[in-house]
């Protein structure tokens, strides 16, 4: 696969990076066409993708991926800018099925408008729940839902609820690689400004070897996330996000132990990314399921 930018491509980082930068992040997406981009565009995903990563080296959150990929994908039209949660029990260990009564993790939950419940090959619409907050970051939509009612509507489609999966978890990999490569351009500079015995800490062996590594994984989450959005193959999807939600602890890990006590202080930003990435692992199945997935389609 060629990794080259094409001419829109380039044009699309530049746009994403100054979404990410916007004060009303939600506005700005709604603004840009980003919301609906998979309905207009047959490489949406592949553009959504960058807009996620560079979402995810902002180490924002926002409810991106039930809006701009499941609900177009499953209903075929636009969200109308309503901010949709998304709860997936087949990927986060719970009963695949059932449709009120019991309690969900959602995705985006905090702050939905609406929410869909992807089941065992359907999917249900709802606009009557209640949620509690489960993340531990604040503007991290992570909740616990609980249904009221059944579903004002579904997709009975097997094909799209699946295809729905696939580009949720594509475009999850994408900003959890955009996290990893901020991280690890902090840790970066931090280990070269910082100084320890009169020379930067760069300079010891063991921090080079760990800001090495570092710079690995970033730049192979970066590559297998953007292979994950701009292929159709499920298999290519499986692999990325499951070696990314593995890599993201490793990850997270390595850039705390190199910044010290700093990396932890609410006044750096590297405490945020790392919480950030701990949501996204578990997000559209961690890397035991899709290592599943990977083994039951070979």
């Amino acid at each position: 696969m060629d990794f080259t930018f094409t001419d829109d491509e380039r044009a699309v980082v530049e746009a994403a990076a100054q979404v990410a930068g916007s004060a009303d992040l939600w506005a700005a997406l709604g603004e840009g066409g980003w919301l609906d981009i998979v309905l207009e565009d047959e490489r949406g995903v592949t553009y959504l993708g960058l807009v996620a990563e560079a979402l995810g080296a902002a180490g924002v959150a926002v409810p991106l991926v039930g809006t701009a990929v499941v609900w177009p994908t499953l209903f075929g039209g636009s969200a109308g800018g309503r901010r949709v949660g998304v709860a997936d029990p087949l990927c986060d260990g719970g009963s695949p099925d059932g449709d009120g009564g019991d309690v969900l993790l959602c995705e985006d939950g905090v702050g939905a408008d609406i929410v869909v419940v992807l089941r065992m090959g359907k999917a249900g619409i709802h606009e009557s729940f209640s949620v509690e907050p489960a993340g531990g970051l604040e503007g991290d939509g992570l909740a616990r839902l609980r249904l009221d009612g059944k579903p004002l509507d579904r997709c009975k489609d097997a094909d799209l609820v699946a295809e729905a999966r696939r580009r949720a978890a594509a475009v999850t990999a994408a900003e959890m690689a955009g996290a990893i490569d901020r991280i690890a351009t902090m840790t970066a500079e931090y280990v070269t400004e910082r100084q320890q015995f009169g020379r930067p800490i760069s300079a010891f062996q063991a921090v080079a070897h760990g800001a090495a590594r570092l710079a690995t994984l970033a730049q192979a989450a970066t590559w297998a996330a953007r292979l994950a959005c701009g292929s159709p193959d499920p298999s290519d999807t499986a692999a990325a996000k499951g070696w990314i939600s593995a890599a993201s602890a490793e990850a997270a890990a390595l850039a705390h132990q190199l910044h010290g006590a700093i990396g932890f202080t609410e006044e750096y930003g590297l405490q945020r990314l790392s919480k950030r990435l701990r949501t996204l692992r578990f997000a559209y199945g961690d890397d035991r399921f899709h290592y599943r997935a990977l083994v039951q389609s070979s």
